[in-house]
């Protein structure tokens, strides 16, 4: 079914049944003081309950053994006091446990019931209080974040102190972000400490989101779940590869560490721009200055997760490879908050919770590291693409040195190496081309058209751009010019790369010849969203574009087909009615009217916008109001339809469309000069303003298109290390 025939069926059922500032430093107040609210509700919350199946299809002998865990009996002794909204997601893992233990062979049984480790220690107002109000108090900065800068009520967050075990640290916290009930459990951060820079094996701190599905291309932090048959699987290149033979470190000989069970990618959100209060500057006697303008973005394609382990031994001490470790129960655990959310917060911070004590550390080898053999890749975002100088000057002068000798660090660890680099890029897909989108989906012509970016990052307008300077970035070019423009740039590359790879070879005294084992290769970047949209053409390439440009595309779709299907609803639905007037110029296509005067293809395209920005201000109000909603895009439009009808969804999502392009044009981060003076006014007589408006506020996502990828991951048979 394509994608005109889908907009017809969706509308067509709807139709049918309707008719029918900077953050400032606050550590006065401990973070208990903000939680004053009951257990939320998972219905409530998500629209969905949790779904526990009965234990009575679990045999009493199963349920007997599963419980001659000493992990299990912890997790069944701290379900007792979990709030309620935890014991339900805690009992659907339980019972999947059930489900699923017949199908685990015996030496996963062994290692559940004599190896696996649970250590839960819950806290609360009612139980353990003294506990309870330390960590808050400790902690409070990160809470803090997470319930007033983020405004996140509801649902469940994850909080880690990094701090070492001597000082209380090594301690993760799954909060209740309703009441502040914390689930206390032992982790394991980087031996290494605290940091940010690639290849440094350092853990970074800061906000994070792990994500249930996350495919943005060039980020490799991708969350991968399993059931409790695959509990104690080792993870290895993103493939589950067989069970752990131990899930405590016997010896680098036998076997060494492993991500096991479930990981969860760990996607930065901050950048560098915005002051990030923690606790970690006084932990780490650093000034605000050196640690606050946190840049954790690089997290990703760090491969850096929440994951279990099979060094279960090692948890509570900072003895990882730059990953959170938690066992393998837990993991469980967290993967149910996951599953339902469908995201799930993370803060990461340092703080000592009491004066240093002895303590002794388990047995370690530096070079027992899940990171080592790891795919990596480095990720250029704020480059100019299409500056070829600059671009070049970058790479070669920066990037490509210190990943050739990344590569040949990492061949040196192995035998029989081989090693494989690929390549790609991508640039936001433009404004100028947003207008054209019905005509690609219709007929495929995108050989004519002008792709241009009218907008920088930052909402930098491509007329004073260009005013001061030629910049490449904002010219007009055809689509066979950025595909060979691309391919010329990407072939330089590729030549500065070998150059490299010989001196770096050199350097850690591996036989050049072996440069012949690299595959170097060009992986075209062909956005999904236009693969799966565009079935006519032939694909986009180097072009991607936004998860939020991309709702502004569909409501294109949408409206169009209202147009074609069900005119008449633009004479009876009010906000739609000065549409009505430009119908008659669809068949005559963008640009057919005389230069300066507006088309069907003009207001189609700004009520998409609007409709867009709708969408963004009704979300955000519902999680304001204290609901942690798990569902966006699509999944949101569909609730407001089921919730109004599609005239009530559709008159919302415009009210709350104009209201935020009103804020916005009179905000600080509008750069146009365009003031909306009311919501009330005629948008025909706003309409070419309001555009420049919207695409101002939607070029602040173009930059998560704008990217240049290299992925490289060495292969070979491990070197044996000495114990």
């Amino acid at each position: 079914m394509n994608c005109y025939k889908r907009y017809i069926y969706i509308l067509s059922v709807f139709i049918i049944v309707c008719s029918c500032t900077q953050p400032t430093q606050n550590t006065s107040i401990s973070s208990v003081d903000l939680f004053t609210t009951d257990d939320f509700n998972w219905k409530e919350l998500t629209g969905k309950a949790v779904y526990v199946t009965s234990r009575g299809g679990a045999s009493t002998k199963i349920q007997e053994e599963v419980f001659q865990s000493v992990a299990m009996q912890e997790l069944e002794e701290a379900k007792v006091l979990m709030p309620e909204s935890l014991k339900e997601l805690t009992d659907r893992f339980i019972n999947s446990l059930y489900e699923k233990y017949p199908e685990m062979t015996e030496h996963q049984k062994m290692m559940l019931k004599e190896n696996a480790k649970c250590g839960m220690n819950v806290l609360s107002k009612k139980n353990d209080p003294k506990r309870y109000s330390l960590i808050h108090n400790k902690l409070t900065k990160a809470f803090t974040y997470l319930r007033k800068n983020k405004e996140i009520q509801s649902g469940y967050a994850f909080v880690g102190n990094l701090a070492h075990r001597n000082v209380g640290g090594q301690k993760g916290y799954i909060i209740n972000m309703a009441t502040g009930d914390l689930i206390e459990i032992d982790i394991s951060s980087a031996w290494k400490g605290i940091g940010f820079e690639d290849d440094s094996g350092k853990t970074p701190i800061g906000y994070f989101l792990v994500y249930k599905k996350y495919t943005q291309p060039g980020w490799q932090s991708r969350t991968k779940i399993a059931t409790p048959k695959k509990m104690f699987y080792k993870l290895h290149r993103q493939t589950y590869d067989g069970e752990a033979k131990y899930i405590y470190r016997k010896s680098t000989k036998e076997e060494k560490a492993y991500i096991c069970t479930n990981q969860f990618g760990l996607i930065g959100q901050n950048f560098g721009a915005e002051f990030v209060d923690v606790a970690a500057t006084k932990y780490l006697r650093k000034s605000a200055d050196d640690l606050s303008y946190i840049d954790n973005s690089n997290s990703g394609t760090r491969q850096l997760y929440i994951h279990g382990t099979n060094r279960e031994d090692q948890l509570g001490f900072a003895l990882s490879g730059g990953c959170v470790r938690v066992s393998n129960i837990n993991s469980y655990i967290i993967k149910e908050i996951v599953m339902k959310q469908e995201t799930m917060p993370v803060f990461l911070d340092a703080v000592a919770l009491h004066a240093p004590k002895p303590v002794k550390v388990p047995g370690f080898d530096d070079t027992d590291l899940e990171s080592i053999y790891n795919e990596q890749s480095i990720v250029i975002r704020r480059q100019n693409m299409l500056d070829s100088v600059s671009l070049a000057k970058h790479l070669q002068g920066t990037v490509i040195p210190k990943l050739a000798n990344s590569i040949a660090y990492r061949m040196s660890k192995v035998e029989n190496q081989q090693a494989n680099v690929t390549i790609s890029v991508s640039v936001p897909f433009p404004e100028s081309a947003m207008k054209y989108w019905m005509t690609f989906i219709h007929s495929g012509g995108i050989n004519n058209v002008n792709f241009q970016q009218r907008f920088g990052f930052k909402g930098e307008y491509f007329k004073n751009e260009m005013r001061h300077n030629q910049n490449p970035f904002y010219k007009a070019y055809y689509s066979a010019d950025i595909n060979s423009y691309f391919k010329n740039r990407i072939t330089e590359a590729r030549i500065a790369l070998n150059i490299n790879l010989t001196e770096a070879l050199q350097k850690h005294e591996i036989d050049k010849e072996l440069i012949q084992s690299i595959n170097i290769q060009e992986q075209t970047m062909v956005n999904e969203y236009f693969n799966k949209e565009l079935e006519v053409v032939d694909p986009l390439e180097y072009f991607a574009i936004s998860e939020e440009r991309k709702r502004v595309l569909h409501y294109m779709g949408m409206i169009d087909t209202l147009a074609v299907e069900f005119p008449e609803k633009f004479e009876e639905w009010e906000h739609l009615s000065w549409i009505n007037s430009y119908l008659s110029l669809r068949e005559s296509g963008p640009d057919s009217q005389p230069k300066g005067d507006l088309d069907y293809y003009d207001a189609l395209l700004m009520q998409s916008y609007i409709y867009a920005l709708g969408e963004q201000e009704l979300y955000e109000r519902e999680v304001k109001s204290g609901r942690l909603l798990p569902i966006k895009g699509q999944e949101f439009q569909n609730k407001l339809l089921n919730q109004y009808g599609i005239d009530g969804a559709l008159t919302l999502l415009d009210e709350a469309g104009m209201w935020r392009l009103f804020q916005y044009s009179h905000s600080s981060e509008n750069k146009t000069l365009i003031k909306m003076v009311s919501v009330a006014y005629p948008k025909q007589e706003m309409l070419k303003g309001m555009q420049l408006l919207a695409e101002s506020y939607f070029s602040k996502y173009k930059w998560i298109s704008n990217q240049y990828v290299i992925t490289s991951e060495v292969n070979g048979e491990a070197i044996t290390l000495a114990d």
